[in-house]
């Protein structure tokens, strides 16, 4: 038994609006930098431009339109990076400070 044309599903194109590369640079950037630290300065920016080539790939319209409406980073977008940055910062400088302490002691445990 077949349906009736009124109940036949149409594939129609749905308008979506996505997020602009710079708003999802942001969201990848910050999420990064809180969850793994300063791994983040690098994880950030890399699954951000992944998921700004995979909307493009899959949603080329809608991306291109997202791109026209971008106009950068709000002001409290800088901010919020800006901070993050600077505890970032601080976290692989401490990092770093420690290393050397780290490695006499792992010697010394290891030569013994």
């Amino acid at each position: 038994m077949s349906m009736p044309s009124s109940q036949v599903s149409h594939p129609q194109a749905v308008r979506q609006k996505l997020m602009t590369p710079r708003d999802r640079f942001f969201w990848w950037y910050s999420g990064s930098l809180l969850l793994t630290g300063p791994f983040g300065f690098i994880v950030g920016p890399l699954m951000a431009r992944r998921g700004t080539r995979k909307v493009e790939r899959l949603h080329s319209l809608a991306a291109w339109e997202a791109r026209q409406r971008d106009h950068g980073f709000s002001w409290w977008q800088w901010w919020v990076m800006t901070l993050l940055t600077l505890l970032g910062t601080a976290w692989v400088l401490g990092l770093l400070s420690g290393l050397p302490m780290m490695l006499l002691v792992l010697y010394a445990q290891l030569t013994q």
